[in-house]
């Protein structure tokens, strides 16, 4: 036998063969080449040695007695032990059929008897080396997996962290809104209700003065009276009364018809509930989901009617506004910053918020929100 260089790449054979001349064969070229051969004369033999301690290949003799070798081979990638470990059929049998059928039960090669040296040795060294490739390519992969789901990990609790500042701050900002509500109507407008009352007494008790001083104290009237209806305005866009005092329904029936009013705009209101039965933090974000999508319409999309829908279901409450107006097309990258607000108050509270539009096809506005904050959280 002429002398072989070792392989770069040597492994633990298991050789499985009933004739004790070739298995010694065998044993002898795979060793002489660098490899730990571990031999076995029957299948029951190869099983065992197999599965206690799982080589880098076999070679498996296909006619043995008892057990033969596809039996083996199905043995063996029935265990998960042994499932990965490559196959080598040796066999004097070339028909095709015999060949088609070590491959679909799991064989990785199929060498036919007799056979060469360095072929045997090449197909041992080719097989070996795409295990471990295997192998170290299974390892990469779970290291890259593990390194995704802890990065994914972080990142849901970043968004989770971030959704919980989202909401506080949604909460203090509504706090704040009705705070400087409260103090604008308590105080400043008390004051100008005493203002008001003040100069009407002195238009009555200065009723014989001259003309142009008549004339000034009716139009420091008019502004007074203006500026009221201003702050009653702005205090109930911070925070409307209504919303806490009578409820969701009488607060949209309200701003509706005041946004109707004020702009023009036909608006219908469709409610399945004379009284909504949401708690504080819901209704707020329905409320102030209206608003701003009223104020859209009226500022940004030219709208010449809008409609406004809530229904409320066993859980949930439904809420649609649709308009005809210009409608628009938000390109990548883009931020409209009414809407990212609008879908952070839903996603806050455990809702969806969904928003259809195309230019000259106007918006529709469709959110679904649970009836209690508390079932969100």
């Amino acid at each position: 036998m002429e002398e072989r260089a070792m392989p770069p790449s040597s492994g633990d054979v298991l050789i499985v063969e009933d004739t004790p001349a070739s298995l010694q064969l065998l044993s002898d070229l795979l060793t002489h080449a660098g490899y730990a051969a571990r031999r076995a004369g029957d299948g029951k033999l190869a099983l065992l040695s197999a599965l206690a301690e799982p080589p880098e290949l076999i070679l498996l003799d296909v006619r043995m007695p008892d057990m033969d070798g596809y039996e083996v081979c199905q043995r063996l990638k029935a265990d998960p032990r042994t499932h990965d470990v490559p196959v080598i059929f040796l066999s004097a049998l070339r028909d095709t059929e015999d060949k088609v059928r070590a491959f679909q039960i799991g064989a990785a090669d199929y060498i036919a008897k007799p056979y060469q040296p360095d072929e045997v040795l090449a197909r041992v060294r080719t097989h070996i080396e795409l295990g471990r490739l295997r192998a170290r390519l299974e390892d990469t992969v779970q290291q890259r997996t593990a390194q995704y789901v802890a990065a994914e990990r972080k990142l849901r609790e970043s968004q989770a962290q971030l959704q919980q500042l989202a909401a506080f701050l949604q909460t203090a900002r509504e706090e704040e809104r009705a705070r400087i509500a409260r103090e604008l109507h308590d105080e400043l407008g008390q004051a100008l209700t005493v203002l008001r009352i003040d100069l009407t007494w002195l238009d009555d008790k200065c009723a014989g003065l001259a003309p142009d001083v008549a004339e000034r104290l009716a139009e420091t009237r008019g502004l007074v009276e203006r500026t009221v209806d201003s702050l009653r305005r702005i205090s109930g866009d911070l925070r409307p009364p209504m919303l806490d005092d009578l409820g969701l329904a009488a607060a949209l029936e309200h701003h509706v018809g005041q946004f109707s009013k004020r702009t023009g705009i036909p608006c219908a209101l469709s409610l399945n509930r004379e009284d909504f039965e949401v708690d504080g933090e819901p209704a707020t974000t329905i409320f102030r989901l209206v608003q701003e999508a009223l104020t859209n319409a009226a500022r940004h999309a030219a709208a010449k009617s809008v409609e406004v829908s809530v229904e409320e279901s066993d859980d949930r409450i439904r809420l649609m506004v649709v308009d005809d107006g210009r409608g628009f097309s938000a390109p990548a990258g883009q931020n409209h910053f009414g809407l990212l607000g609008m879908r952070e108050r839903v996603k806050a509270l455990g809702g969806w918020l969904e928003i259809d539009s195309a230019p000259g096809a106007g918006t529709r506005i469709e959110a679904w929100l649970p009836k209690r904050a508390e079932a969100a959280r």
